[in-house]
């Protein structure tokens, strides 16, 4: 049996994440196994920090991977369907994309309000469509994402 797969227990992932902080989103990769996303916030501070953290090892350790996004709580983070390392993630300040895991971030603007808060986000998986949900503005669907990629 793996190590961080034990069936009769649970095992505390957190050591070197942000502590007391909510956690706004969890996702697994679905190009590596041990990868997985977790999305954090603050709001209780009034902090606008980005925190957004990947594991390559079942969340034995974590890096932050929020680099150039603008100080603003993260809401949501998916990887794309079909190209690895390509990242969405939605903040209070926008929609965002990286191509290279997190290195380098880039407004997602569209005709969407520059300052629309992104609660959620996913990729229609026949369709191939970016669908943004948004905080009282309604929902944005991006319809051809080589564009973007």
């Amino acid at each position: 049996a793996n190590a961080y797969h034990a069936a009769d227990r649970w095992i505390e992932v957190t050591k070197g994440l942000p502590v007391n902080k909510h956690v706004a989103k969890i996702t697994a990769s679905k190009f590596n196994p041990g990868r997985v996303y977790v999305v954090l916030n603050d709001r209780r501070q009034d902090n606008h920090t980005p925190y957004i953290y990947v594991s390559e090892n079942y969340g034995m350790l974590w890096r932050p991977v929020t680099a150039n996004l603008p100080a603003s709580p993260v809401n949501v983070l998916i990887e794309d369907t079909d190209k690895v390392n390509v990242l969405y993630c939605g903040t209070d300040m926008g929609a965002y994309i990286s191509k290279d895991g997190g290195k380098i971030w880039t407004a997602i603007n569209g005709n969407m309000p520059a300052a629309v808060s992104v609660n959620d986000m996913f990729i229609h998986p026949a369709e191939k469509k970016l669908v943004i949900g948004t905080y009282g503005r309604g929902v944005y669907i991006i319809d051809d994402l080589s564009k973007l990629r």
